[in-house]
């Protein structure tokens, strides 16, 4: 089951390069933040995750690049650990 909602999320970016994206030749298309942030949330963290808090668009990026650090990043779990310490 996790593979095949993973590859629905692949081949979700890989239409978008296909056929939504300007063609930039040998170069891979401009991508705005908000739509990268996205595409980078429902492929690391999965479709179904999403935020409960009522906070603004910000502060959800916010806890999207800190929930795929924490889940993919050991630096950042170093970083963090040390930080609590203090």
């Amino acid at each position: 089951m996790f593979k095949k909602k993973h590859l629905n999320r692949q081949k979700e970016f890989t239409y978008w390069l296909q056929y939504e994206a300007e063609d930039c030749g040998i170069l891979q298309p401009p991508l705005n933040a908000q739509k990268a942030l996205n595409f980078l949330k429902d492929y690391l963290l999965g479709e179904d995750w999403y935020v409960v808090n009522p906070v603004n668009t910000e502060q959800c990026n916010t806890q999207i690049v800190y929930e795929i650090l924490e889940k993919y990043s050991s630096e950042f779990n170093r970083e963090m650990k040390r930080w609590r310490k203090k």
